[in-house]
């Protein structure tokens, strides 16, 4: 089977500045993706942990960082108009699209291209193909559905954005790509057993 065949699980949110790099890659991809939109910070805050932009001087550098990654790929970054922003409609109207992946697309460029505020409905609501899933959007059902999509990324062990699940394997970040990609293509350079010795010396010790 072809690993262009081979589907990917990819939770992300609007929010996270890494979701959107990365996706600059993926829309370039020809790849199997099941698109898994998630409320970032009930991820993170599962797993007892702050977010980067929680830490000052890890705030800081991820800056620094994203600017320094979009300057090397020659693609926009600008700071969305309020950050932090609830993501939440954005991430509904994803669902109401069945994962539509224009729909993400748009969403991704408004902020991190475009520097709108996707907390914005009113904004959101000016765009025809939002309009035509706002009805749905709005539902308790896409509510639910978002609820249950948080619950699979937290036992699924997803701790940030954007993650990559192939099967039983994850990959997390924007700089994933090349270990996803070679994983994808059966070519991944894990040693499993250097992997499994670390993992049970490592358990011992704490």
């Amino acid at each position: 089977m072809s690993y262009l065949n081979t589907k990917i699980d990819f939770y992300f949110d609007f929010l996270s500045p890494y979701s959107y790099l990365a996706w600059t890659w993926l829309r370039e991809e020809n790849l199997n993706l099941n698109p898994i939109p998630v409320v970032l910070a009930q991820v993170i805050h599962f797993h007892e942990t702050k977010g980067p932009a929680e830490i000052a001087p890890k705030r800081d550098y991820l800056w620094k960082h994203c600017l320094r990654t979009a300057h090397y790929r020659r693609i926009p970054f600008v700071m969305p108009a309020s950050l932090p922003f609830n993501s939440s409609y954005a991430l509904r109207l994803v669902i109401a699209s069945d994962g539509d992946l224009k729909i993400i697309d748009r969403l991704f460029r408004l902020a991190w291209e475009e520097g709108e505020d996707l907390s914005d409905t009113e904004m959101l609501l000016k765009i025809p193909q939002f309009q035509e899933l706002d009805e749905k959007a709005s539902s308790k059902d896409v509510r639910r559905l978002l609820k249950e999509n948080v619950r699979k990324a937290q036992t699924s062990g997803v701790f940030g954005t954007p993650t990559f699940i192939v099967g039983d394997e994850l990959f997390w970040g924007d700089d994933c790509r090349r270990d996803l990609m070679a994983y994808l293509k059966g070519e991944d350079v894990l040693d499993q057993k250097a992997f499994a010795g670390f993992r049970s010396k490592f358990a011992q010790s704490l």
